[in-house]
């Protein structure tokens, strides 16, 4: 099964002021003097037309088919907090100095070489093992923010969802850009996909995410006294034969009832914690 944003044209709009009926009728009488044929949403820029992230085939059975305005309109009352099931990994303390940077007390960005694993839904090890004894639906906190944003996305994209028994695990497909951060997403004037333009959106979308990346473990307390907090695991998933330092991550299984015996079960990822102003610790 796969569920997909199919949105093929970027997301257009148009801010409209104060305006009587006359000067709304001198406006209509300008454009078509001029020949404007102008359609709202376009903003003066024809729209850009998106490939889709998987190509349908004539074979496949359409299940169901979901508009953004339904999407919009869901809703799951009564839903309580999620609770917390197992937990991995080591995380570090954020360094609180980084909040009094500006432009006068600028600090450079350094490159951390530290390894983080992507790891989708069934290949997770500790979701394997849960699924065996509680949930039917299983995902991570990545896709499950993706498919709840998907009424804003103008970059199409698909997940795959497969059942086993009475369970529902939702992937990420392989090479794929699903792990990326998206750049110039509603930008007016979106850039050419072009391969060899350091300036194209998939460049573009790799350098943000390594900055991101680089810069969440930059501002951390990395000393070796420094103090550390550690889950209730080891990192779950650096085998034997991998060498390099793990970055400061964590994860927290938890579980949530939506209703109608459904069970979810999210793996949900933490960069740092942080002391709040009250002692407690917070994850970040």
């Amino acid at each position: 099964m796969i569920l997909s944003s199919g949105r093929g044209t970027a997301r257009g709009g148009v801010q409209v002021g104060n305006m009587t009926s006359l000067g709304k009728s001198v406006n209509k009488a300008r454009d078509q003097r001029r020949g404007n044929t102008r359609k709202w949403g376009m903003r003066g820029h024809p729209q850009k037309i998106r490939d889709a992230s998987v190509a349908v085939r004539p074979d496949w059975v359409l299940i169901e088919d979901m508009d953004f305005p339904r999407l919009q309109k869901l809703s799951l009352p009564g839903v309580k907090e999620g609770e917390d099931i197992e937990t991995y990994g080591v995380m570090e303390f954020y360094d609180k100095s980084y909040d009094r940077v500006n432009i006068k007390n600028e600090r450079p960005l350094e490159k951390f070489d530290r390894i983080c694993h992507k790891v989708t839904t069934t290949d997770d090890p500790v979701i394997r093992k849960l699924s065996k004894t509680r949930g039917n639906v299983f995902a991570t906190d990545w896709i499950l923010a993706t498919l709840m944003c998907s009424t804003r996305s103008n970059y199409s994209w698909d997940i795959v969802i497969e059942k086993i028994g009475d369970k529902l695990f939702l992937d990420k497909r392989d090479n794929t850009e699903f792990d990326l951060l998206t750049v110039n997403e509603t930008a007016v004037e979106p850039p050419q996909d072009d391969a060899n333009s350091l300036n194209s959106p998939s460049k573009l979308a790799l350098e943000a995410t390594f900055i991101n990346h680089n810069f969440s473990q930059q501002v951390l307390k990395t000393g070796t006294t420094e103090q550390k907090h550690s889950f209730q695991y080891a990192y779950p998933f650096q085998s034997e034969e991998e060498e390099g330092e793990v970055a400061s991550i964590g994860y927290r299984y938890r579980s949530w009832n939506l209703n109608n015996g459904v069970e979810l079960i999210a793996r949900c990822e933490h960069d740092a914690v942080m002391v709040a102003p009250t002692g407690d610790t917070q994850f970040i």
